[in-house]
């Protein structure tokens, strides 16, 4: 299946930093991007191949509708985190320049180094509300495999224990 984006540039513009003026069909690459780096190994590929179904047949569920809600602001600040080097500098021909107007100075590089940790902060808050997001609705999404906590493969939804000792309910 062709990768859909899961945020729409409605909901990209709503939940990103980046001015409205801003032209959003050159963040599109980085969206997918974002989703891809970021946001699909929270949500794992069932879930994510789920919401992308939905998503392209135009029949989302109210709890997919507000799953996507909550993914917004973090894939808006991972993609904006991806895209800004490339909004920076541009590379051409003859090697990277940057993209300055007769009516602004361009950042420097450090400046751009700067503004990305603080991207990338806000985006890693945002992603932790997902994730607690899903924890707590995890029973409507029953797709869902939450990463384990030592990266080596998907846990089994509703998994009664996440540590090495396991006592069966009774």
């Amino acid at each position: 299946m062709a990768e859909v984006a899961l945020i729409s540039e409605e909901l990209f513009r709503e939940n990103s930093p980046v001015k409205e003026d801003t032209i959003i069909t050159k963040f599109a690459p980085f969206i997918l991007i974002a989703q891809k780096l970021h946001i699909v190994r929270i949500l794992g590929e069932p879930l994510t191949e789920e919401l992308q179904e939905a998503i392209k047949a135009d029949d989302l569920t109210p709890e997919q509708s507000a799953l996507l809600r909550v993914i917004a602001p973090a894939l808006s600040f991972w993609a904006v985190y991806q895209a800004l080097p490339f909004h920076w500098a541009a590379i051409v021909n003859k090697g990277v320049t940057l993209r300055e107007s007769e009516n602004s100075r361009a950042l420097g590089i450090d400046d751009v180094a700067q503004v990305r940790r603080w991207l990338a902060d806000d985006a890693q808050a945002l992603t932790r509300d997902l994730e607690a997001y899903l924890e707590r609705c995890r029973d409507a999404f029953p797709s869902w495999r939450p990463p384990t906590p030592c990266g080596c493969g998907p846990q089994t939804p509703h998994n009664d224990y996440d540590h090495g000792i396991h006592i069966p309910r009774r």
